[in-house]
């Protein structure tokens, strides 16, 4: 049997270490590693802080112009709604889609879902799914009329933004269940997220009054719908790098409280904002050479 080579020893080396650094993470003590993330959160309160601070008060621009911007390289903006006289910085389906993702993760943890980790009952998982598929067979439609095709019904920006929403509550659902049976260490897995039929009615009854809110043209809504929907596109991709972040850290399985999150959701901000910032710069100079509309 031939002797290790310098790599396989060196990489042999390198994996013992990650086994003991997570051996060491995962007997670490809740009130340790709580008190260990203490100064993170206030890294974590200034960062955002000051990019909030920048996307309200950087002079040049209006803030919906603003918001519109940050996620330009990650949504379509076509078919665009207004309010009043302003415009959703995302187009109907996606302000349809967030909006709806922000207010059923609200939602979850308002009827005290935070630890659940059960998928609802069989009826009500297959209702979701019959959102996600409604969903696409109204995307598809759309596209036929994009690409000058026949559609099957006249679209239109209300069955795009309605049939958004209920995708928005059926990814909202499946991300808490991600990122619940990843990383937490109490999930409680014989409770549903959803329990009841009135459960989900009752987070289809809020999309619907924001839905009405918008095509009723209730003006005064439009910056809290308009946030919600922005926060909503951006903190999708927020979540998903926050739970690499959290794997690569040795968190899985370790949390029982959101504030033992801080260190790794500070790191996330990085991915998340690069990512934006690329894909926008990219969008905007594809424009500005005419290789896209």
């Amino acid at each position: 049997m031939s002797d290790p080579t310098t790599d396989e020893v060196i990489r042999l080396a390198q994996q013992q270490v990650a086994e003991r650094r997570a051996e060491a993470i995962r007997q670490e003590q809740p009130e340790a590693r709580t008190a260990r993330e203490r100064p993170w959160r206030w890294f974590f309160a200034a960062i955002f802080g000051v990019l909030l601070a920048a996307l309200l008060f950087w002079p040049g621009q209006p803030l919906e112009w603003k918001m519109y911007a940050v996620v330009h390289g990650v949504c379509a903006q076509q078919h665009n709604i207004f309010l009043g006289e302003l415009q959703f910085p995302l187009c109907a389906r996606n302000s349809g889609l967030y909006l709806s993702f922000m207010l059923t993760m609200i939602y979850i943890y308002a009827i005290g879902r935070g630890r659940a980790g059960g998928l609802p009952s069989w009826p009500i998982t297959i209702t979701l799914l019959l959102f996600i598929a409604i969903m696409g067979v109204d995307g598809f439609n759309s596209l036929f009329v994009d690409i000058g095709r026949q559609p099957l019904y006249t679209p239109d920006n209300f069955l795009r933004t309605l049939t958004g929403m209920g995708m928005g509550i059926a990814i909202g659902v499946l991300l808490h269940l991600v990122l619940v049976k990843t990383l937490r260490k109490d999930v409680d897995d014989n409770q549903p997220i959803l329990r009841s039929w009135w459960e989900l009615l009752g987070i289809m009854g809020i999309n619907l009054l924001a839905l009405g809110a918008i095509y009723g043209n209730l003006s005064f809504t439009f910056w809290p719908l308009a946030f919600l929907a922005f926060l909503g596109i951006s903190g999708v991709l927020y979540l998903v790098s926050l739970l690499l972040t959290a794997l690569v850290m040795g968190y899985e399985g370790q949390v029982t409280r959101l504030s033992q999150l801080a260190r790794p959701a500070t790191v996330a901000l990085i991915p998340t904002l690069l990512m934006l910032g690329a894909m926008s710069w990219l969008r905007f100079w594809l424009e500005g050479q005419g290789l896209i509309i």
